[in-house]
C-alpha cells in the first residue's frame, strides 16, 4: 500500500495539500509546519509507540535526519489543526480553510483504520505548488 501526499499551497507558516491511498477511495487534506517539513521523497512508514500520543501511531522513517541530534525522533502522521501543531509531522483533516485543517481527529482515525495493519507501507511526498500560492 502506498500513500501519496501532494503539496499544493504554502502560507506564511504552513504547507497544505492532499493525501491519497493507492488502494482506497480515501483522501484528505494535509497540513505541515513550513519551517520543519520533511523533504519531498518516498519514505517507509512503520507503526510504533509514540510517547507524545501515548499510543501506536504511523511513523515516517527519514534516514536523512540525524537521530543523535533529535532528527527522526518521531515524524508522525497525526491530528492537529494548524502548522504550529507539527514538528516535521503531517496532519490530516477533511477540510482546509486559511491556515488550518478541520476535523483532524476523526480524519486521522479513519485513515488509521485503513492503514494500521499494512506491511510495506510507504508515503511519497511531492511538491506541486500552484503558481499563485
Amino acid at each position: 500500500m502506498r500513500l501519496t501526499m501532494i503539496r499544493t499551497k504554502k502560507t506564511t507558516d504552513g504547507i497544505f495539500g492532499k493525501l491519497s491511498i493507492d488502494t482506497s477511495l480515501f483522501s484528505c487534506f494535509t497540513c505541515e509546519n513550513l519551517a520543519k517539513a520533511i523533504n519531498p521523497g518516498t519514505y517507509n512508514v512503520r507503526f510504533d509507540y509514540s510517547p507524545r500520543f501515548n499510543r501506536t501511531m504511523p511513523h515516517i522513517i527519514d534516514d536523512t535526519r540525524d537521530i543523535a541530534a533529535g532528527g527522526d525522533a518521531g515524524i508522525r502522521i497525526h491530528w492537529g489543526n494548524n502548522p504550529s501543531n507539527y514538528e516535521g509531522c503531517i496532519g490530516v483533516g477533511n477540510g482546509q480553510e486559511g491556515d488550518s485543517i478541520d476535523n483532524t481527529v476523526s480524519t486521522f482515525n479513519e485513515l488509521y483504520t485503513i492503514i494500521k495493519d499494512q506491511q510495506g507501507l510507504t508515503i511519497t511526498i511531492v511538491n506541486n505548488y500552484s503558481a499563485d500560492a
